[in-house]
């Protein structure tokens, strides 16, 4: 039993190491520089094209053709400010950083919204992937009030459904193959065991036999 749980261990830690991503430190350099013509290009729609070229994922699932026309992917606000800063992160994994980032708008009927979005190295450039709205406030001078992903509607919330869902920690869907495995390799162990068992009895026995010749 010592034998087979050290084998077990041996066996499966280094495939449920490797299929843990890395936590690595975000650049926030170049996300910064995404976010500065992100921002005012896609969500605030200064600059479809350039949006576009931004844009990646199920953040651009819309036609070209649809895009330039403003029916874009990406959630339109009236963001405020040319640079954007102080966005806090989720996850960062090497090319792969989640994050959340609060806008302020340009005009005083609308509050301020917060955005959860995932920026990726795709062909050593970074483009925004995911980009959706997860809570809106109140403008100044009005009751305060907070609408989260539910209160914006069945599309909003399926989208951070997904989003959230996508980030599993793989050690999770490692667990059930790790189980199987060590069930299959203790059946195996237990077959071993039995059958050198009946091999040393019946060589005892046959040196039994040739003792009495």
């Amino acid at each position: 039993m010592r034998l087979f749980i050290a084998i077990l261990v041996v066996l499966n830690f280094p495939a449920t190491a490797a299929a843990q991503p890395r936590i690595v430190k975000p650049d926030r350099a170049a996300i910064d520089r995404l976010l500065d013509e992100f921002i005012p290009a896609a969500v605030a729609q200064k600059d479809l094209q350039r949006g576009w070229e931004l844009s990646a994922g199920v953040a651009r699932t819309v036609s070209h053709a649809e895009w330039m026309k403003g029916n874009t992917s990406v959630q339109k606000y009236p963001a405020k400010g040319a640079k954007f800063r102080g966005w806090t992160v989720n996850y960062s994994y090497p090319g792969d950083v989640g994050f959340d980032i609060l806008l302020q708008p340009t005009t005083r009927s609308l509050g301020a919204w917060s955005f959860r979005a995932e920026a990726q190295k795709i062909h050593g450039r970074w483009r925004i992937t995911t980009w959706y709205p997860v809570a809106t406030f109140a403008p100044p001078g009005q009751t305060q009030t907070v609408l989260g992903p539910n209160d914006l509607g069945a599309a909003s919330s399926a989208v951070a459904g997904s989003a959230d869902h996508g980030r599993l920690g793989p050690w999770v869907l490692a667990l059930p193959a790790a189980f199987l495995g060590g069930i299959a390799l203790l059946a195996v162990c237990f077959a071993g065991s039995r059958a050198l068992r009946r091999r040393a009895r019946v060589r005892a026995i046959e040196q039994q036999l040739a003792r009495t010749r």
